[in-house]
Parts: C-alpha cells; sequence; structure tokens
C-alpha cells in the first residue's frame, strides 16, 4: 500500500545515505596557507557531486584541518572536490542579511584575511581529488 511504499523510501533515504558505513568516506587532512603565513580560524569546504553534504573542517592556530561530512570525526567522500576557504564565523554568517549571505557565496565580500575568491566554489580554483587508498592531506597556498 501507500504507506508501506512510503516508509520504504524513507527508510531507504535515511539508511541509504552512507553516513554511518563509512565505506565511501576516507581521512582528509591538510593545511591552509595565506601568503605563506598559517590561516588560523579558517572554515575549509569540500564539495563533492557525489555528495548531497559538504564536508567542512576548521583550521588551527598552525592553519591545519581535519574534514567531517555527516558526524563529528567521521571523514570525507571519495572523488573530486571543489574547495572553499572562509574565514567568516557561523556567528558571522548568521547576523548577515541573505543578499549578504548570497554574495559571500559567490566570493564578492570580503574574506576577512583572505582573497575573496576564495569563499567561492566557482571562484577558488582550489580543487581536491580524494583517494580511496593512501593519504589525502592537501596543502592550499592562497593568494590575491
Amino acid at each position: 500500500n501507500l504507506r508501506t511504499t512510503a516508509a520504504v523510501l524513507v527508510l531507504a533515504l535515511v539508511g541509504g545515505g552512507g553516513c554511518g558505513s563509512g565505506s565511501n568516506l576516507r581521512p582528509v587532512t591538510g593545511v591552509v596557507l595565506y601568503k605563506g603565513k598559517p590561516v588560523a580560524e579558517a572554515k575549509v569546504m569540500f564539495m563533492s557531486p557525489a555528495s548531497a553534504r559538504t564536508a567542512t573542517g576548521q583550521t588551527n592556530a598552525a592553519g591545519e584541518f581535519s574534514l567531517t561530512t555527516f558526524a563529528a570525526g567521521d571523514e570525507a567522500v571519495i572523488g573530486d572536490h571543489k574547495v572553499a576557504v572562509s574565514t567568516f564565523t557561523d556567528e558571522r554568517v548568521a547576523k548577515m542579511s541573505t543578499a549578504q549571505q548570497e554574495a559571500l557565496g559567490r566570493g564578492e565580500v570580503p574574506g576577512g584575511g583572505v582573497s575573496p575568491r576564495h569563499t567561492s566554489f566557482e571562484k577558488s580554483g582550489l580543487t581536491a581529488t580524494v583517494k580511496a587508498d593512501g593519504k589525502n592531506h592537501f596543502r592550499f597556498e592562497l593568494t590575491d
């Protein structure tokens, strides 16, 4: 019946997203530098067409990060990713108007210490390929 079909569909969507299995996820670490210096407290974002969720991580004082996609401590989806880096905190973004948030997504708002273009997946020019085997450690040297 319709109710059973809907329940099965919901379970398939929730259970089939790869949220807990980790079979298509791999550890990702890296470092972000701007003009040769570590970028602290930056949000690093990996966007893959193979995932409905963006993998994110925050840099420490040394500019180092590790990524999480679905839950704290998990990893990033295997495959090609577009990468963006922003020094805007979630709190700072939450206080922006919708128009400001949209402009930030297009890389049109100053990135708080890094070039504005790095805040946009389309304009940053940064990419990464997460591999199934081997170490996935990326070094991003940002410029103006």
